[in-house]
């Protein structure tokens, strides 16, 4: 039974898609950066782990209104992987019944991405 489904799973037109393919590809590249952004630009996470407290937070009306621990900076690129593996989970699921359910779940993935991108780099803009 488990090889029937691993194969089944090989065999769905999900995976030839090229706009899932592109969109996936895209998520990737985009949350690495995030990654690589935050390991390059708050590289001294000595000093950051010696005091333990960053900015995560700027609001126009009244500054910087949340200040936390150094490893929270992290929540930004571990959201966009979660985004990417339960949008890709449910795209698979909806895309024999629904295809366009299934590629408007695989193009979100990619706004979001773009969206924490612009939030990472605005996070380390503040702390640099």
């Amino acid at each position: 039974m488990f090889l029937y489904s691993i194969a089944k799973f090989f065999e769905n037109p999900y995976r030839e898609d090229l706009n899932v393919r592109i969109n996936l590809l895209f998520s990737l590249v985009v949350n690495i950066i995030m990654w690589l952004a935050i390991y390059y630009k708050l590289e001294p996470f000595s000093y950051l782990a010696e005091f333990g407290q960053i900015y995560l937070h700027y609001n126009l009306y009244f500054g910087i209104d949340n200040i936390g621990p150094w490893y929270m900076v992290f929540a930004l690129p571990v959201l966009g992987l979660l985004v990417i593996v339960i949008n890709n989970i449910l795209a698979y699921i909806f895309y024999l019944q629904e295809k366009v359910v299934s590629l408007v779940l695989v193009f979100s993935q990619s706004v979001v991405q773009i969206i924490l991108l612009a939030a990472t780099i605005f996070i380390i803009l503040l702390n640099v």
